[in-house]
């Protein structure tokens, strides 16, 4: 008998464990899988515990994460230069989409420059319901406001190409700024413009830098760059600095270099703030015969591209700002804050821009690149 109700008392002892454990382990997974990060990802069901965040996670196995995500770009409409950011941003997500498990709708709205069309479109993207803003601005400060209002709800901007001038550090509410080095876009065709400075044995040669006011300190970075690599080889250069207040395109970049070559005897090397501005320069010199001239451009234009290509001695270079290089890596940044909830750096590191030659643009792919216009 003793041994029957020891036998009993162990049976009911063993089921109470098997039931506890089974309780535990429900208990566990239903924590797992309602276990969110900040950014709001969803961990995957069945994990035991939380995993801590970390850069390089990738979204857990199981359904897609959803993400839809606007993109408020500068200018579509002018620029074809923008459509490389799109083209980025579709590239990351072919790159990375199954690798990462994530889906992205993204939303692409054109600011046309203008900062009313531009609030717009960010107030457009909060209704949609968008996650996250990539945020390419018309100006350099009047969307500071409205991104403190909607990171202050809980929906993250990183911004690109043009950074944002703040009057104190609380105005500093975007996860990261995805750029180029704008001066560093500018000592590269400085240091292209010295190459072939160093052809001529001139002590005091003369440079023209055609910039764009408008565009402020992004312009005056490009110039400043330009100007010291040109003066940290030639110190008596002289550099002129003309700032396109016009259109600034090619027709306005011609006009004003027109009046400059009515004053100027002789100017070795023309660079500027982008490729209109440059060819504009070009087209005017080449309407009065001015032959002594040399160019390079900045930014990407498939006519100065061809020009290279076809052995036009006139073309120094083209100083490549890659868009699609922009465009991927805001799409990377946004995803690293909404799907691992990374604390990014003040600035997204881009690579050093390429200057694009005679001698090596057999290297670069570019007739296939949908955005050069």
């Amino acid at each position: 008998m003793k041994k029957a109700i020891a036998l009993l008392m162990g049976l009911t002892m063993a089921a109470s464990m098997m039931a506890g454990c089974g309780a535990d382990q429900k208990t566990t997974g239903t924590t797992a899988a309602e276990t969110k990060t900040e950014a709001g990802t969803a961990a995957a069901a069945g994990e035991t515990q939380a995993k801590e965040t970390k850069t390089g996670d990738k979204n857990a196995a199981g359904e897609k994460k959803k993400l839809k995500i606007g993109v408020s770009i500068m200018e579509l409409t002018a620029y074809t230069w923008y459509q490389g950011v799109i083209d980025g941003c579709k590239q990351w997500l072919k790159e990375n989409g199954d690798k990462d498990n994530v889906e992205i709708d993204f939303t692409f709205e054109d600011s046309r420059s203008d900062v009313q069309t531009m609030l717009t479109n960010v107030e457009n993207m909060v209704a949609s319901k968008c996650d996250g803003i990539i945020l390419f601005p018309a100006d350099a400060s009047s969307a500071i406001p409205t991104m403190k209002q909607y990171v202050g709800e809980g929906i993250p901007f990183v911004v690109g190409d043009y950074a944002q001038d703040v009057k104190s550090d609380s105005d500093v509410v975007w996860s990261t700024f995805v750029g180029h080095d704008m001066k560093a876009l500018g000592e590269k065709a400085g240091q292209e413009a010295v190459k072939y400075l160093d052809t001529l044995e001139k002590k005091d040669p003369t440079c023209l830098f055609i910039s764009r006011p408008t565009s402020g300190q992004v312009s005056q970075d490009r110039f400043e760059g330009f100007k010291s690599a040109v003066l940290a080889a030639y110190p008596d250069a002289n550099v002129i600095e003309e700032g396109d207040t016009g259109a600034g395109n090619r027709d306005s970049a011609q006009t004003l270099m027109e009046n400059v070559l009515q004053r100027e005897a002789a100017i070795d090397v023309v660079c500027g703030h982008n490729d209109a501005e440059v060819v504009g320069a070009y087209n005017a010199a080449v309407a009065q015969g001015r032959e002594e001239i040399k160019f390079i451009g900045i930014a990407g234009d498939i006519d100065v591209l061809g020009w290279i290509e076809k052995g036009n001695d006139k073309w120094l270079a083209e100083v490549l700002q890659d868009p699609v290089v922009l465009g991927y890596q805001a799409t990377d940044a946004m995803y690293r804050v909404l799907v691992n909830n990374e604390k990014l750096p003040e600035k997204y590191e881009l690579p050093e821009p390429d200057a694009i030659t005679k001698d090596n643009i057999g290297d670069f792919d570019w007739k296939n690149w949908s955005w050069l216009g």
